[in-house]
């Protein structure tokens, strides 16, 4: 803890502030993040590559923790410096620290007390700094540095659990450190407890979603379903639920709960803001998997993510699924490439069952694998460039008239 001389303006710098806010996301997913980001009424968006950048107060960032389902982490921008070797990357560091850098982010730097323990990870793209790990050795020898000429000591370095999880982006010789105000990823949501072969992120589960445009009414059917995650999230989008609901049911929460002056009734009132349910009343899920296994977990999962009476999941074949009464949105992540395996015969007896039984409806396919889904032998109205944990896919979305 802060010394108590500190208590008053660890609120003021809790709570007053105009952030610079980052949230990142995966490759191809910025256009999707940057609408859920406008839908929280925060300022100034934009996107970068693997990022989209906002401005917004403690707030904004807690309520970005909390709803966004397309993000990995919500970053704050502590400082930004000029650093075209790693002599200026640490003195820039060291300076931040030290609390004689100036700009907007010298209130941000009294976080850099040393009793909190701390971690740093970097990242470089077009800069004369080119190796990540180095970055973040010469930053943490900056912050320790202007530590000890700030109060005399030093932050323990503690990887595992660290009080600031600390992030440098390099880019064109100029370091940002940033603030990880999330902890675990995002796209843990604490529903999937029993897993399968390569399950589709949820994250990215949730962006095939939206890449579709859905409203949010009718069923939702995968054919392949797996774990049940295509589900699950098109599921907590119809009923207004935020992604991050059973992560603060099961106690998980978020690293800026440990920061100081974090006021947990404000965060607790901004949890009650309802979102819209417009499947509330209408919302079935149907799931079908050729695995046992699959359909024991994706049976879990839902349950766990409270759905299972919303929801029917059977083992059978995919291609011979009879749609419910609809339309509504058909969602799937077909094995491909080096996942499971795959072929263009799948591809073709995917687009015959879009075409013969979901006419009507809206599609999204996580396409992989050679030639991405063009043996579906449909148009898509949208496609959306995205990277399924190492491979190249293509979110499709179709309209199926």
């Amino acid at each position: 803890m802060f010394p108590r001389r500190r208590a008053a303006r660890k609120t003021v710098l809790y709570t007053a502030r105009v952030l610079e806010l980052v949230a990142t996301c995966g490759l191809g997913v910025e256009e999707l993040l940057a609408a859920e980001v406008a839908g929280l009424g925060a300022g100034d968006a934009a996107r970068e590559p693997g990022a989209v950048s906002f401005r917004g107060s403690w707030e904004d960032c807690w309520r970005a923790n909390w709803r966004l389902r397309t993000a990995n982490r919500v970053l704050v921008a502590i400082a930004s410096w000029d650093a075209p070797d790693g002599e200026a990357l640490a003195a820039g560091a060291r300076a931040v620290a030290a609390g004689t850098a100036g700009g907007g982010g010298s209130e941000l730097a009294d976080l850099l007390h040393p009793s909190r323990s701390l971690a740093v990870r970097a990242s470089a793209s077009t800069s004369q700094v080119r190796d990540p790990q180095w970055a973040a050795l010469k930053v943490k020898d900056g912050l320790v540095d202007g530590q000890r000429r700030r109060w005399g000591r030093r932050s323990d370095v503690d990887r595992a659990r660290p009080d600031l999880a600390l992030r440098v982006r390099l880019h064109r010789d100029r370091a940002t450190l940033l603030l990880d105000t999330s902890g675990e990823p995002l796209d843990r949501r604490g529903y999937r407890a029993v897993s399968t072969a390569a399950p589709v992120r949820e994250t990215l589960a949730a962006a095939c979603v939206l890449a579709a445009g859905w409203d949010g009414r009718g069923p939702v059917v995968d054919p392949m379903c797996g774990s049940g995650t295509l589900l699950v999230e098109a599921g907590w989008l119809a009923l207004g639920r935020p992604p991050g609901a059973l992560r603060a049911e099961a106690g998980g929460g978020w690293a800026f709960e440990r920061l100081p002056g974090f006021d947990a009734a404000a965060f607790a009132a901004m949890r009650r803001e309802e979102l819209p349910a417009p499947g509330a009343d209408i919302l079935r899920l149907t799931g079908r998997d050729r695995s046992a296994e699959a359909v024991r977990a994706a049976c879990a999962n839902l349950a766990r993510a409270g759905l299972a009476e919303r929801a029917e999941v059977s083992q059978g074949d995919a291609f011979e699924i009879e749609p419910p009464e609809g339309p509504g949105l058909l969602v799937v992540n077909p094995p491909y490439g080096e996942r499971v395996g795959g072929d263009a015969e799948q591809w073709r007896r995917l687009g015959d069952l879009l075409k013969r039984g979901f006419r009507g409806w809206r599609a999204a396919v996580l396409a992989g694998g050679p030639g991405l889904g063009k043996g579906i032998g449909l148009k898509p109205r949208r496609r959306v460039p995205v990277w399924n944990g190492p491979l190249e896919a293509r979110i499709l979305v179709f309209d199926l008239y």
